[in-house]
C-alpha cells in the first residue's frame, strides 16, 4: 500500500467527521500539554505531527490514540533522527494530505 493510500485510508474508512489535532511543539511544552488534553476529551481523534512534535512519538499519551490516526511528516522525522516502529503513518506529501482533510466541512482543526 502507498503512503497516500495510507494517509487516505481512515478518513475514506469513515463518514463521521473527525477532530484534526496539528502539533509541532515538544512534548513538555505548554501547548503539547494542553493539545493531549483536548486528544484526551475527542471521541474521534486524528493527530499530525511536525517539527519538534515529532518527539511526541514517545510520549505515553501517545498510545490512547489509534496508529493509523497519527500521521508524521517524513522530512522532520528523517531530521530529528526519530525511529518510527509503525507508531504512526510518515508521510511524504504531509502538508498536502493534512490540508485536504482540513478543508473537510465536516472536520474540526486544531493547532499547537
Amino acid at each position: 500500500m502507498s503512503e497516500m493510500e495510507q494517509g487516505t485510508q481512515a478518513y475514506n474508512a469513515r463518514n463521521t467527521s473527525v477532530d484534526i489535532f496539528f502539533l509541532t511543539k515538544p512534548p513538555n511544552h505548554d501547548r503539547a500539554r494542553l493539545c493531549w488534553k483536548m486528544i484526551s476529551q475527542s471521541k474521534n481523534a486524528v493527530l499530525y505531527l511536525a517539527g519538534d512534535g515529532v518527539y511526541n512519538l514517545f510520549c505515553a499519551a501517545i498510545n490512547g490514540i489509534p496508529g493509523e490516526n497519527i500521521f508524521v511528516c517524513r522530512e522532520d522525522v528523517e531530521a530529528r533522527g526519530v525511529q518510527m516502529e509503525k507508531r504512526a503513518i510518515v508521510l511524504s506529501d504531509f502538508y498536502e494530505q493534512m490540508v485536504e482533510n482540513m478543508m473537510n466541512e465536516k472536520n474540526c482543526l486544531f493547532t499547537f
